[in-house]
């Protein structure tokens, strides 16, 4: 198997590993509230079910995101839990550890999993949509929880944002790149010219050709009538 691919599903694979391991703690935590402790037990559940969704895909995804693989990889490597991995969780209230939940949950979902999706989606394997719900539930499950345990408006709103602006960055469709277009031509059409006159011609054209006003001599001789009558004179016999 190709190098790379490798490492982006490691980095995946283990990263997923990381914070289903932190919800365990949680869950370890707060073991004393059923309902609390059911619900870290359930976060925990969704991120092994994520690593069972990513095992599911076809090769040809994998070699489909040779060219994304390293970026993939590096933003997953960037957003590891900097927690140590002996790190104590028994320590804190409720909220504190709701509000390092979000903290936790944020960078991962909006700069690893919501571009791996968008690609995902894109390219409709058979398990296209598996891991989109996998994920979309845990982040549901996330601001449920917080909505109802933290008794903060503040983080509730962040929990809403958090969803919102993942599925804006799931739907958004994949970057294509665009060949630099040629100039465009201007939208106004330019208006047609205006025929140009022989000067020369005009000056030449006789004067009868311009026209004149009509004077009331000109009515005159146009409608003039006769003032005498024509008389017919019979023929006179000649003399003998």
């Amino acid at each position: 198997m190709v190098r790379p691919l490798t490492t982006l599903r490691g980095s995946l694979s283990q990263l997923q590993r990381a914070v289903a391991k932190i919800y365990s703690q949680l869950q370890q935590r707060f073991e004393g509230n059923y309902l609390v402790s059911s619900v870290w037990a359930a976060m925990g559940h969704d991120l092994h079910a994520q690593v069972e969704s990513l095992k599911k895909l076809p090769p040809s995804f994998w070699q489909s995101l040779k060219n994304q693989e390293k970026e993939l990889a590096r933003a997953a490597e960037l957003v590891y839990p900097v927690y140590p991995a002996n790190a104590d969780w028994r320590s804190g209230s409720l909220r504190s550890c709701l509000t390092q939940t979000i903290d936790l949950e944020e960078p991962i979902i909006l700069k690893v999993y919501a571009p791996f999706i968008r690609r995902l989606r894109s390219e409709w394997t058979e398990h296209a949509l598996d891991f989109y719900v996998i994920v979309k539930a845990h982040i549901a499950r996330v601001a449920h929880s917080i909505q109802l345990f933290s008794g903060d408006p503040a983080l509730s709103l962040r929990c809403a944002v958090l969803l919102h602006s993942f599925e804006k960055e799931v739907q958004e469709p994949p970057e294509v790149e665009v060949a630099p277009s040629k100039r465009k031509k201007s939208a106004k059409k330019s208006a047609p010219a205006k025929p140009k006159t022989n000067k020369a011609a005009v000056r030449r054209a006789p004067a009868s050709a311009k026209k004149r006003p009509i004077g009331p001599l000109d009515k005159i001789k146009k409608h003039a009538k006769p003032m005498v009558r024509k008389i017919k004179l019979a023929p006179r016999r000649a003399r003998r």
